[in-house]
């Protein structure tokens, strides 16, 4: 049984190998060659994961707004951070999650264990605080706006205090890629542009949400998981959807076949039954009633939080 606060934990890290096998079902978590969790045994459906993608932005800006607009069409979260209240509203960022205060403040709190900063506050001091608290964070990406000379005096300062250029290095300074940005709009998409290239390096890397995770580890239920996929299907190998007696967290894909896993995650729950493997055939005339035209394998498993797994 696969202990999901510790992968939680080692996303934060960087990228995961999840091995399980399509017959029998049992998964292990890999990090660096370790066994995080589960068991080594044999397996034949091998996974790099990485986590979704949040955006931490400070600054609520004309380019904090752009490139939230943006973030919104690609279906990614941002946490809003600035002194101005005026600025950091529903308002202007529907949907986001916007904390106002002035920055020593705002930097006295974590918003989400490895998230993608951004960096555009309204003066160099406050660029300078933020990057601290970046490089002191875990993070999937780092990038701050400014030209090339206002870069290299905040880089000397950080220097000068003990950030060795092995850990600068992976700053994203001036933020964006070069396409000779001039707008606000324009620049938001030199961003996004650079930040999709940087956590797509691996094209086959699964994204998992973390806040999924977080409520995985910390509640008993049943995870749907795909783990196979031939053709057509709405969802890709990865896609997790979490059962409880409640209710149905995230997605598999909808429609009939949702609705078939989840009855069947529910009836596990009901008889105490751990583990199972169902095929699904989303072709005319499989057993599914769709014609998406693929054919899915699809992992049940039993999920107890830790405190729970240790009795």
């Amino acid at each position: 049984m696969i202990d999901y606060s510790v992968l939680l934990d080692a996303l934060k890290n960087g990228t995961v190998e999840r091995h399980t096998s399509s017959i029998s079902g049992m998964t292990s978590i890999w990090q660096e060659g370790k066994l995080l969790s589960g068991e080594d045994s044999s397996y034949d459906v091998s996974e790099t994961i990485t986590a979704e993608p949040v955006f931490v932005m400070f600054g609520a800006g004309h380019v904090g707004k752009a490139l939230h607009s943006i973030a919104a069409l690609c279906g990614i979260r941002t946490i809003i951070l600035d002194d101005r209240t005026e600025l950091a509203t529903e308002e202007r960022f529907p949907g986001a999650e916007c904390h106002t205060a002035s920055f020593p403040e705002l930097l006295s709190k974590e918003y989400h264990p490895f998230p993608c900063y951004i960096i555009f506050t309204h003066g160099h001091s406050y660029d300078l605080e933020c990057l601290r608290y970046a490089l002191d964070h875990n993070a999937m990406y780092i990038g701050m706006i400014g030209s090339k000379r206002k870069v290299e005096a905040q880089f000397s300062i950080l220097r000068q205090e003990g950030f060795s250029d092995e850990v600068l290095k992976h700053v994203h300074a001036p933020i964006g890629l070069s396409i000779n940005a001039v707008t606000p709009e324009e620049i938001a998409v030199s961003i996004m542009a650079e930040i999709i290239s940087e956590i797509r390096k691996d094209r086959k890397a699964v994204q998992i949400n973390t806040e999924l995770l977080d409520i995985m580890s910390r509640n008993e239920g049943i995870e749907v998981r795909i783990i196979s996929k031939d053709g057509s299907s709405p969802q890709e190998v990865g896609a997790t959807m979490f059962v409880t007696e409640k209710r149905t967290y995230s997605t598999i894909g909808g429609g009939a076949l949702e609705k078939i896993a989840e009855d069947k995650a529910r009836k596990m729950l009901s008889s105490g039954e751990s583990l199972y493997v169902a095929e699904y055939d989303l072709r005319e005339g499989g057993n599914t009633a769709m014609i998406c035209g693929g054919v899915l394998k699809v992992l049940f498993s039993a999920v107890r939080p830790r405190s729970a797994q240790a009795l």
